[in-house]
């Protein structure tokens, strides 16, 4: 795993994030130690600009990036994102 990109992802770093994701070897669905994969992470903190990247790389929706979205930092929901992944998921 390289932790650069969830360094980044964490950081809300898209200017890094969208370099490090045009390495063809970089898994986009690679979790961290925890088991999360970088669009939960980035859709629990409400990184729209970095969710949206990561989508086009084609990081794959789950239940709980929705979950993780609803319930977001601080007990923050994060609507903006809620409605992104709902817009990928019908273009799908």
């Amino acid at each position: 795993m390289d932790n650069s990109l969830f360094q980044a992802v964490y950081m809300n770093d898209l200017d890094t994030v969208e370099k490090l994701l045009d390495d063809k070897d970089i898994d986009v669905n690679e979790t961290d130690r925890l088991g999360r994969p970088l669009l939960q992470i980035a859709c629990y903190f409400g990184f729209y600009e970095v969710c949206k990247a990561l989508l086009e790389k084609g990081a794959k929706i789950d239940e709980d990036c929705f979950r993780r979205a609803e319930n977001g930092w601080d007990g923050f929901r994060q609507s903006e994102i809620i409605e992104l992944l709902h817009e990928r998921q019908k273009g799908n």
